[in-house]
C-alpha cells in the first residue's frame, strides 16, 4: 500500500502509513548514560508550510540510516510512527508528537528541489537565542553527575543590549571558540538554537543541550537588524 504524502501539521499519534517531504536542519545524538553508544540519533525536521518535528532514531537502527544523513538536506520520509512526545526535553515545541522511526522507516534524498527553508527560528520555541558575541571565554574541565566534561562560556549581547552568559558543555564547547571575533573588522552575530534556561553558578543561565548548534553570522533578518544597530 502506498503511504500518503501529507504534511507534518496534519500527523496524529498512530502507526499509519505516512509520506513526508522535510529538511534536516539539525542532527545530533543523544548519548546514553554509562554507555558509549548513543541512546539515538535525533532530528528536527522543517516542511515547506514552515511546520516544523521533533524525530527520532533507536540506538539499533542508527546505523542503518546515519552515514546518509546530513544537516540542511530534503528527505522523504515514510513508514513511520507518530506519537506523544514524553521526553523531558523537546526541541520543538509547538507539538506534542514526535516521529519514531522504525525497522521499516525509509529515508531517502529528495532531489527535486522542494520549497522548504533551510532554516526557522521561532520566537515561540525558547529554545534559541540571537545576540552578538561579545566574549569567548577558554574551556575548562568541570565535574557533573556523569563526570569530568567540558565548558565553555561565551557573551552575547541580545536585542534589548542585555548581556547574556551562555553555557557550552561537552560537545558544544568545540563549536565556537576565541579566535571566532578575532579579524573580523565587524560584529559577530550568533545564533544558538535547542538552549535552555537553568540555574547555575548562584544565577540562572543559558545553557547548552544535546541539539545545540551555532550558526556564526547568519544572513536572517535577525541578525541583520542587530548588527545595523
Amino acid at each position: 500500500m502506498t503511504s500518503k504524502l501529507t504534511t507534518i501539521a496534519q500527523l496524529t499519534p498512530s502507526k499509519n502509513k505516512y509520506q513526508i517531504t522535510t529538511r534536516a536542519t539539525r542532527i545530533w545524538e543523544v548519548p546514553a548514560s554509562q554507555n558509549e553508544r548513543p541512546y539515538s540519533l535525533d532530528m528536527v525536521l522543517l516542511d515547506h508550510e514552515g511546520s516544523q518535528i521533533h524525530a527520532t532514531i533507536p540506538r539499533r537502527l542508527i546505523n542503518d540510516h546515519k552515514e546518509n544523513l546530513r544537516e540542511g538536506v530534503i528527505y522523504k520520509i515514510q513508514h513511520f510512527e507518530v506519537a506523544t512526545n514524553t521526553r523531558s526535553y523537546r526541541p520543538v515545541k509547538a507539538t506534542n508528537n514526535i516521529i519514531k522511526c522504525t525497522p521499516f522507516t525509509s529515508i531517502v534524498e529528495d532531489n527535486q528541489n522542494q520549497p522548504i527553508a533551510q532554516h526557522k527560528f521561532d520566537d515561540s520555541e525558547m529554545t534559541y537565542v540571537v545576540g552578538l558575541l561579545l566574549v569567548v571565554e577558554n574551556k575548562r574541565q568541570a565535574m557533573t553527575s556523569r563526570g569530568s566534561t567540558q565548558l565553555r562560556h561565551i557573551y552575547i549581547q541580545g536585542e534589548r543590549k542585555q548581556n547574556v552568559r551562555v553555557t557550552l558543555w561537552g560537545n558544544a564547547a568545540e563549536l565556537i571558540n576565541e579566535s571566532t571575533t578575532q579579524g573580523t573588522g565587524e560584529p559577530t552575530a550568533v545564533v544558538i538554537t535547542s538552549t535552555k534556561v537553568v540555574y547555575y553558578e548562584g544565577e540562572y543561565q543559558i545553557q547548552s543541550t544535546y541539539g545545540t548548534k551555532i550558526y556564526v553570522n547568519l544572513d536572517i533578518q535577525e541578525t541583520r537588524q542587530l548588527k545595523e544597530r
